[in-house]
């Protein structure tokens, strides 16, 4: 029997634009396919945040119990 594979493909936007005039003022997107592992998702969605000002905001695994 054949194995299955699976293509995942990740794709994230943000638009920000001037109230008064409708400018853009930020529009950042990423995409990645086929991540090896979790520790690379965490990465992409980190580095995704960081371009859009949420440095506040950290992706990190949870905790095992």
């Amino acid at each position: 029997m054949a194995k299955n594979i699976i293509n995942e493909n990740f794709s994230m936007n943000y638009r920000s634009s001037d109230n008064h005039n409708g400018d853009t003022v930020a529009d950042v997107s990423m995409s990645f396919d086929n991540p090896k592992d979790d520790s690379i998702v965490i990465t992409r969605l980190n580095t995704w945040l960081k371009a859009i000002g949420r440095d506040n905001i950290e992706v990190k695994l949870k905790a095992v119990k």
